[in-house]
């Protein structure tokens, strides 16, 4: 008997043993899995809680009809990878190019989260400007259609000529008749400088400022200094073309429809893979101010990637415009490149 229970209790401590250790091991796995799960949920507490409800049915717009936003982080400038980003074009762009001054604003445009380098700075839009112009005849074309059949006659003769480094493939031609749409259409497929002299002349002051102050935007002034406008303000003018949030919807599709012909291919559609389109303006500048030549070319468009929409502008100062197309091709295909790594098709 007495070595029943001494064999007995042995077991019974090597079973409380075993035991212990297994209310050990578990009891780590929970503090393990409580730690992680409290470090996740503050990770998607910090993270925008953006939900946005949206019209199907276009190619080129994708009209927002709700959008809701959980919590003040929501609001800050935050995209995944980000940091990345930055990091590379600083690295391989900004420090590689010193006589170079770049802005990029970058917008995710399936929830709404951006970041932007330099996105305040104020740069000459110059023929970026083409695009409000375009939006206030075609909001002018909401009320009345017959705006964009009206005729206007180009006379080479009376001196609006406007110099341009970068001409029109298509030139027009002098007393030709053209309707304000196919001018329209030489203004940003062509970035055609006399059709744009065309159409400011044949729209009043008025009603061209009010798409400025219809869309919160700082309307240009002849007497202001040159550099008035920053990249993340211009951007604004692609976001409501591409949210509807201005021109109706068919109307904003004709918008991007028109911004997607465009001819220039140097700047942000030679940083993506070919195929892939883009709605897009690109504007130049040559400047001399008080003895101080600079140059200023600029691009900015949505780019339709497949699984990721996003908007994409570079703005640029420097001295070589071929330079300053080299750096907004490689910004553009950084920006791509990575988009591609995190949503592959």
């Amino acid at each position: 008997m007495a070595f029943i229970f001494i064999f007995m209790e042995g077991r019974n401590k090597k079973i409380a043993f075993l035991f212990g250790h297994i209310v050990f091991i578990l009891l780590v796995i929970f503090l393990a899995w409580s730690y992680v799960e409290s470090k996740t949920g503050q990770l998607e507490k910090d993270a925008p809680k953006t939900q946005e409800v949206r019209e199907s049915g276009y190619q080129l717009v994708s009209p927002l009809l709700e959008c809701n936003v959980n919590g003040e982080s929501a609001l800050k400038k935050y995209v995944p990878f980000e940091s990345k980003l930055k990091d590379q074009i600083k690295e391989e762009i900004i420090d590689k190019n010193s006589d170079i001054h770049l802005a990029v604003y970058f917008r995710n445009l399936n929830n709404g989260p951006w970041f932007g380098i330099n996105e305040g700075d104020d740069f000459a839009p110059a023929s970026l400007l083409k695009v409000p112009l375009m939006i206030a005849y075609l909001k002018m074309s909401e009320q009345d259609p017959g705006v964009l059949t009206k005729t206007i006659t180009y006379d080479a003769s009376q001196g609006d000529t406007v110099s341009q480094d970068i001409p029109p493939k298509e030139p027009l031609v002098s007393g030709e008749l053209y309707t304000v749409e196919d001018l329209i259409n030489r203004m940003i497929i062509y970035s055609d400088n006399q059709a744009m002299q065309l159409l400011v002349k044949n729209i009043s002051a008025d009603q061209f400022n009010k798409t400025y102050v219809d869309l919160g935007v700082v309307v240009p002034d002849a007497q202001s200094p040159t550099n008035f406008m920053s990249v993340k303000d211009y951007a604004s003018f692609f976001r409501v073309l591409y949210n509807v949030a201005y021109l109706n919807k068919d109307t904003s599709e004709k918008a991007m429809e028109i911004l997607a012909k465009s001819d220039y291919k140097d700047g942000l559609v030679a940083g993506v893979d070919s195929g892939v389109t883009i709605a897009h303006k690109f504007g130049e500048r040559d400047l001399d101010e008080n003895g101080v030549a600079e140059k200023q070319l600029h691009d900015c468009g949505v780019v339709y990637y497949t699984k990721y929409p996003y908007l994409l502008c570079v703005m640029t100062k420097g001295n070589d415009f071929q330079k300053l197309s080299s750096v907004i091709a490689q910004t553009s295909g950084i920006v791509f490149d990575e988009i591609k790594k995190d949503f592959p098709q």
